[in-house]
């Protein structure tokens, strides 16, 4: 009975059934996201720092107010 379900394993990801097709699409639609991305850094440079300056400092706020001891002010 072991032996029987150690057959059925798939020796890798693109192996599992009704999968392959999954992760195939999942890459493809990163790669456009990417390529897209990449076109838009190349078009205007300044509003992509601009963009990941902005997202840092929002970040960077999260994380230090998280990081601040809850307090009771009174």
């Amino acid at each position: 009975m072991e032996q029987m379900q150690a057959e059925k394993i798939p020796s890798n990801v693109e192996e599992i059934p009704g999968r392959g097709e999954t992760f195939t699409a999942a890459r493809a639609r990163f790669n456009e996201v990417a390529h897209y991305a990449d076109q838009q850094v190349r078009t205007s440079p300044w509003i992509a720092i601009g963009v990941g300056f902005g997202a840092g400092i929002v970040l960077g706020a999260l994380i230090a107010f998280a990081a601040i001891p809850k307090r009771r002010w009174y």
